[in-house]
């Protein structure tokens, strides 16, 4: 085991995901001892307990997911890095980079993983008040009985099982909702624990996903920046695509293993956006579900497509080195692919199958939206 990959089986952000796998897996049991697989007897036609939603119960799967997510996105693409040393494409003043120089740069890589993560915060914050502020006040805020009830009877589900509770067996949801004159009815203390866990789960499972989407755009970033970035101007490093590669990728093989895995890992991400949606008919999809239904599909296309550019980017730099300029024969060039996808495309499949996921997820959202 190299000691880059013994770091990444280190990674805090990857221990991080397994334990909130962990932790998922051990509120079954609670929330089974907390009376939510039971249904209130006022419960409406439609109630769903809490293995009955799609979108909630297998959250420990979506985090095991996310943590392949991010074991792929941090530590294959620092070895990439180091790669381009090998494969003629990192370059210092007279050749290839010294082992100090190399060391510096992975150094002054790692210390750029903090944007990352801020802009995983961030992102995180944003989603879950946009999903959650509209049912913040039936669950902890100001909202009046009737509001709670209509909130209730609006999406049944354990998340407002108090309210089916305290009505006994009284068809609570075919009570006009101006009967409902009284004082709000507070959760109690089970209520408001499932109710926390549920958004800590969606809080963390968003921030992780986030991240290693920011982490595998912030290694595009800093390779098309490269020759701006402090350690590379001390050492006088630069980038520059490698037309003679044996194996006819630019010198980028490694990159684009590392892009194919991750996009390998990232397709069952798809699957938490499809539950997500199905469990909720359209028309009561809530904020975040409507975002997220454009936002991870885009998300998913960002790194391919911001990868493309900088690569493209790059290549006029490249042709300086072709005949009769520079020593490399054309026919050498012409046999290079710049894309991720090269003429094995079978070994790109997981790229291929999560941009069909994601265009099938755009594609019925657009859909929905044209039919409304």
């Amino acid at each position: 085991m190299n000691e880059e990959t013994a770091k990444g089986n280190r990674d805090p952000a990857l221990l991080a995901a397994l334990a909130a796998a962990g932790l998922s897996f051990l509120v079954w049991p609670l929330f089974y001892l907390l009376g939510m697989e039971e249904r209130p007897a006022a419960a409406p036609v439609g109630y769903e307990t809490y293995f009955q939603q799609a979108n909630w119960w297998p959250f420990p799967f979506f985090f095991l997911a996310i943590a392949m997510g991010l074991r792929l996105t941090w530590y294959p693409l620092m070895r990439a890095w180091a790669h381009l040393a090998e494969s003629g494409v990192l370059l210092g003043r007279d050749g290839p980079p010294s082992d100090e120089a190399l060391r510096q740069l992975r150094s002054a890589l790692s210390g750029q993983r903090r944007w990352a993560l801020w802009a995983a915060l961030l992102t995180t914050l944003a989603v879950n008040v946009i999903d959650w502020l509209p049912l913040y006040g039936v669950y902890f805020g100001d909202a009046s009985l009737a509001e709670q009830v209509a909130a209730a009877c609006l999406r049944p589900n354990a998340s407002t099982a108090w309210l089916f509770a305290q009505a006994g067996n009284a068809p609570l949801c075919q009570i006009p909702e101006s009967a409902f004159t009284g004082a709000r009815i507070e959760q109690p203390l089970w209520q408001a624990v499932y109710n926390v866990i549920l958004m800590a789960q969606q809080f963390a499972l968003i921030f992780f996903a986030a991240l290693a989407v920011y982490q595998i755009l912030l290694h595009t970033l800093l390779f098309g920046l490269f020759e701006r970035l402090a350690v590379a101007r001390r050492w006088s490093l630069h980038l520059l695509l490698n037309c003679r590669s044996p194996l006819n990728e630019f010198g980028l093989e490694r990159w684009n293993f590392a892009l194919n895995n991750f996009y390998w890992a990232s397709s069952p991400i798809m699957l938490a956006v499809f539950l997500s949606r199905a469990a909720t008919p359209p028309e009561l999809h809530l904020p975040g579900q409507a975002l997220l239904a454009f936002a991870v599909p885009a998300a998913l296309m960002a790194p391919m497509v911001a990868t493309i550019l900088v690569r493209q980017a790059r290549l006029p730099a490249a042709w300086r080195s072709l005949e009769p300029k520079g020593p490399v024969p054309a026919e050498d060039y012409r046999r290079q692919q710049l894309w991720p996808l090269d003429r094995n495309w079978s070994s790109k499949l997981g790229i291929v199958l999560a941009f069909a996921l994601a265009a099938l997820s755009i594609g019925f959202e657009i859909n929905q939206l044209m039919a409304i």
